[in-house]
């Protein structure tokens, strides 16, 4: 599962300044450009995420161990090199071999309706007003609320918090040993080689304490660390990325991938290996979470109790669906049905019946294949259901994609099968650029799917590739299907 949390406020703040920035398209990330002190800038931007606490409260991200959130920013040179090192209108010069850092801001700020860094005078009247002093700002968060640290945090603060009191920090104008309440907390960094780099950084444990609760969230701020800062060069060092009030398909975001995907080997149960075998809830034909993790008891062929395996020990996927994992030893009997009794199955305070299933053992010798024989990838014939082709659909749908592999030289017979992969992208001239980079299609009892959540789509048209690995073979099936995803107000033209 694939999400992206778009920012829903930015600002870009100057040293010393009360120039708001909040509606310019670019962040500007510059240190430098005077020659007696030091001048730079912070980028701020904000997320909500609502929206990721629903799906881990409704079980949706079942366990948080296999999430990985990411902040991305496209950088605004990075389509062409020439920009490297060259420089910008007003005289900044594009920068490289830095450090840029992350940072928790702690308190309320406004984004601002600001457009320009500096003052333009021209002859004519401008009546509409780019150049805006106003909060947020590096000096006010909100128009009567002062930042409890100027630019949010100070240098000595971060040298501080990080536990730097060497000779890098103690050049720092203002440095002091004295502990100050700190307000700006460093969550990542990450260099960068040439300058034309994207933002990607790993948030994933901070934003993970954010779904839980145990962090407030106020937003965060990217900035060169402070060594680099406090560099006094001319003309000023410059990078570039786009903000929320970009124009084109590159809106910064948080991104969340939930790397956990159905592999139900109830069909395909080998001995000598461990094997996941799953437990669909439903409740009049919805996925379900039950009050709790189920129960099961493992019998084998006559009866025995092979295994129990505790509420402790089941493992909850996503809404609905658990799995638990059973190893059967090489001694046991080939081609038998052993059962599978799933118990403390209770749903909404109501107690459910016992749910027996169950799963035939196959010899361990249909899985690993030693000899002199070499097996032959096996090609598929790829289709896919759930969305029609060029099909319009309204952003906010949560589709569920089939994939079907028919077997080659057959008609109609269809296999579940590992190893596949999906990928979303769209155009941007002449460009492919990945939505959803490549993901691993689900393994369910009957059938190989994925969910497709739009809501977080911006209106466009998608394509649809499949891949599949076969005994070392990767064949890519593109173009597979595409859709357009409108608003409604799209939708009724």
């Amino acid at each position: 599962m694939v999400i992206r949390t778009y920012i829903e406020k930015n600002n870009t703040i100057i040293k010393d300044s009360d120039v708001n920035t909040g509606r310019n398209p670019i962040a500007e990330l510059y240190y430098g450009g005077k020659l007696s002190t030091t001048d730079y800038t912070r980028h701020l931007l904000y997320f909500d995420i609502d929206g990721l606490k629903e799906k881990y409260n409704n079980g949706e991200f079942g366990d948080l161990s296999k999430i990985k959130h990411t902040l991305r920013m496209c950088n605004s040179s990075y389509f062409d090199r020439n920009l490297q090192a060259q420089e910008a209108l007003d005289e900044k010069q594009r920068t490289s071999s830095f450090d840029l850092m992350l940072f928790r801001i702690n308190q309320d700020w406004d984004e601002g309706t600001g457009y320009d860094y500096q003052r333009f005078v021209t002859l004519e009247s401008d009546n509409n007003i780019t150049y805006v002093q106003s909060a947020s700002n590096w000096l006010y968060a909100q128009t009567l609320s002062p930042w409890s640290q100027e630019g949010v945090y100070s240098a000595e603060t971060y040298c501080l918090f990080n536990g730097d009191t060497g000779s890098t920090c103690e050049g720092l104008t203002g440095y002091t040993t004295e502990t100050p309440s700190v307000t700006g907390i460093t969550v990542t960094t990450q260099h960068f080689d040439k300058g034309n780099e994207n933002i990607e950084m790993d948030m994933t444990d901070e934003v993970n304490s954010l779904i839980t609760g145990g962090t407030p969230n106020y937003g965060y701020g990217i900035a060169f660390v402070p060594p680099i800062e406090q560099i006094i060069t001319s003309p000023a060092q410059y990078v570039g990325f786009f903000t929320r009030h970009t124009q084109t398909y590159y809106q910064p975001f948080l991104e969340t991938i939930y790397n956990d995907p159905i592999k139900d080997d109830r069909k395909n149960f080998y001995k000598n290996k461990n094997n996941k075998i799953y437990l669909y809830s439903n409740v009049g034909g919805e996925p379900t979470n039950l009050d709790a993790n189920p129960s099961v008891t493992i019998y084998d062929n006559e009866g025995n109790v092979f295994s129990a395996i505790t509420s402790a020990q089941t493992i909850q996927v996503t809404t609905g669906i658990y799995y638990a994992e059973v190893f059967v030893p090489q001694s046991a009997d080939d081609g038998v049905l052993y059962s599978d009794v799933w118990g403390d199955l209770v749903v909404d305070g109501i107690s459910i019946s016992d749910v027996e299933l169950s799963f035939e053992i196959k010899s361990e010798t249909q899985y690993y294949q030693v000899g002199d024989n070499e097996s032959l990838p096996v090609d598929y014939a790829m289709s896919l259901s759930g969305v029609k082709r060029d099909e319009r659909i309204k952003r906010g749908d949560i589709r569920k994609v089939l994939v079907s592999a028919r077997l080659p030289f057959t008609i109609n017979e269809s296999k579940v099968i590992d190893n596949l992969q999906y990928r979303l992208w769209v155009t941007e001239g002449n460009t492919q650029v990945n939505v959803i980079d490549w993901q691993d299609v689900n393994m369910a009892y009957l059938k190989n799917y994925f969910l497709l959540d739009t809501s977080w789509m911006i209106p466009n048209k998608y394509y649809l590739d499949i891949k599949l690995t076969s005994n070392q073979e990767v064949k890519h099936y593109t173009d597979v299907m595409s859709f357009q995803i409108v608003n409604q107000v799209d939708k009724l033209h």
